[in-house]
């Protein structure tokens, strides 16, 4: 081979060297992002990388539910905002953190020694902000828009937070690993016409709380409840109000 031969061939390996290199050097540069996120998070909540880990496969395993949530709850949409230098999961687990402080209870552990929890116990005020979110949001579904602009904000301002404690205090005993909306295809407007809003499942897989609607024959009277699958014929919260007749659930 000539000399010229062999210095094209250094060069080309030297230039292939410097390609990779800069690669990497790029790979690297678009991990610390992450992992700046994750240190800034850590230190934000006071929670460990793997307590942060959890959190995001939780979000990760309920986007779905969640991003209904989102789309429903402006206040969440707010609280997501203030973290819009964050990645949308490093938000979203802020934005549920602010809301999980400004609750004036707090959450430790499942009270049942019996079931198995998943769910590192300094979570859980956390992920009960998520699951309080997915909970308005299937209320809105089952409303529709017309039901929605009918009552306003009614179920948020003199329902819920008569109903939230008992329902929270079901979610301390079982958990939650995932929820039956008001969805049914056959149903005019695709939401079942019937009392169910939402169901909740716990850490050993099984429903513990339905949310219910009562509506009047007249459809002028709602009493909004929960049962629980310690006495399910029992009729929890029985919250009332009176309003104009209402549409069918989920007109838009």
């Amino acid at each position: 081979m000539s000399f010229w031969g062999v210095i094209k061939k250094v060069a080309a390996f030297l230039a292939l060297v410097m390609l990779l290199n800069t690669v990497f050097a790029a790979i690297t540069v678009s991990a610390l992002p992450a992992h700046s996120e994750l240190q800034k998070t850590q230190e934000e909540l006071k929670l460990s990388e793997s307590e942060i880990q959890e959190l995001l496969l939780f979000i990760q395993e309920h986007s779905t539910s969640i991003e209904e949530a989102i789309q429903t709850d402006n206040n969440l949409k707010l609280k997501m905002e203030e973290y819009d230098e964050y990645s949308k999961e490093f938000a979203l687990i802020l934005a549920f953190a602010d809301i999980a402080n400004s609750q004036t209870s707090t959450i430790s552990h499942l009270s049942d020694p019996s079931i198995q929890s998943e769910i590192s116990p300094a979570i859980w005020p956390i992920v009960w902000a998520v699951v309080a979110a997915i909970i308005k949001a299937a209320v809105k579904k089952k409303m529709g828009k017309k039901i929605q602009q009918q009552l306003g904000d009614r179920f948020e301002r003199e329902v819920w937070p008569q109903i939230e404690p008992g329902i929270k205090a079901q979610y301390e005993r079982y958990g939650y690993t995932r929820n039956k909306g008001p969805e049914l295809p056959s149903a005019p407007n695709g939401i079942n016409q019937g009392e169910q809003i939402i169901s909740l499942f716990g850490q050993d897989g099984t429903e513990y709380l339905r949310l219910d609607v009562f509506t009047s024959q007249s459809r002028n009277h709602t009493r909004w409840h929960y049962h629980t699958k310690d006495d399910w014929p029992d009729h929890k919260g029985n919250i009332d109000l009176y309003h104009n007749s209402l549409p069918k659930w989920g007109s838009e």
